[in-house]
């Protein structure tokens, strides 16, 4: 699936929760750390990150639902929504981060 397809075009509500086109599917999966990228590489409100770290801290091992969310892009996922918990579990020192994405039926 190339980036940027009407598959990629997501719309979110405050909660991270989207909208899925009819015939599409939702996938989740774990990928390694070092294979995510963020899509938006805008500066992040400190409190922001601080409140998702404290959430990753808390939960330890355990990701939460529903997951960041984006596209990949040949063999790297790219976060769309859910960038915050990203740069938390790097800062916790996971190795994976648990993500979703939208595919044709």
């Amino acid at each position: 699936m190339e980036a940027g397809s009407a598959l990629n075009t997501f719309m979110f509500t405050e909660d991270r929760t989207f909208r899925v086109p009819a015939g599409a599917i939702v996938k989740t999966g774990y990928v390694p750390i070092h294979k995510v990228r963020l899509a938006c590489r805008d500066r992040m409100a400190v409190g922001d990150v601080d409140r998702a770290y404290q959430k990753v801290l808390q939960r330890g091992s355990d990701q939460s639902f529903p997951p960041p969310n984006g596209f990949w892009e040949d063999d790297t996922f790219v976060i769309q929504d859910g960038r915050h918990e990203y740069v938390a579990s790097t800062m916790v020192g996971l190795t994976h981060l648990f993500v979703a994405w939208i595919e044709a039926d």
